[in-house]
């Protein structure tokens, strides 16, 4: 297989994609819906799978696959907005529509996923000289997949308050704490996975 092939990404977006068909298939849902107590919401978060925290690695699973063809394939070129050799810069030319818009917010999301525990923006997620492409600090902004971010975290664009419980304090840190409400789902993630798709597929 040519190493300018794009086959190898496809097939790990697709792997990707899967996680979705399959915690959305009903057989999934049902089993899910007959081991959860009535008390509790029948979803998988209720049996401990974190379905956000997995989305988000199913993001760096994407630019993963974007990063590795294109270095394979030579794309790759420094960004005038980051400073790196990023995947906006990289898949330009094949960009249609609001493709650039969704890559650059993987871009960022790979970081915040890759670099931040959980997905919770911090002061070394803004730290300089890297600038990023689309989160902000302090910033709120709505993504291309529909979710928010607020300027520290992303949450659903639903309108429920939710509580800033992603802020570390030393005061705090032996204090019962909620897990951060960073609020990616599965849509969001088949969303950045058939748009990585579109433009993977347009390489011959």
């Amino acid at each position: 297989m040519s190493r300018k092939s794009p086959a190898r990404a496809i097939d790990q977006v697709r792997r990707i994609e899967g996680m979705c068909d399959f915690l959305e298939c009903q057989p999934i849902k049902d089993a899910v819906e007959q081991s959860i107590p009535v008390t509790m919401p029948a979803d998988a978060g209720s049996l401990g799978l974190d379905i956000p925290l997995w989305v988000g690695l199913g993001m760096v699973g994407l630019w993963a696959a974007l990063d590795a063809f294109a270095e394979r394939a030579g794309l790759q070129s420094k960004c005038s907005t980051c400073g790196m050799k990023c995947i906006v810069t990289a898949y330009t030319s094949k960009f249609k529509g609001t493709d650039g818009q969704s890559f650059a917010e993987l871009e960022d999301l790979r970081h915040l996923y890759a670099h931040n525990y959980a997905g919770a923006a911090d002061d070394e997620f803004f730290k300089r000289p890297r600038r990023r492409h689309v989160l902000k600090r302090g910033v709120c902004v709505q993504l291309s997949c529909g979710a928010i971010f607020d300027g520290w975290r992303l949450s659903l664009a639903d309108g429920i308050p939710r509580p800033d419980l992603t802020r570390w304090s030393p005061h705090t840190v032996y204090q019962p704490r909620l897990s951060p409400p960073i609020a990616l789902n599965l849509s969001h993630l088949r969303m950045y996975s058939r748009t990585v798709l579109s433009v993977l597929e347009r390489f011959p």
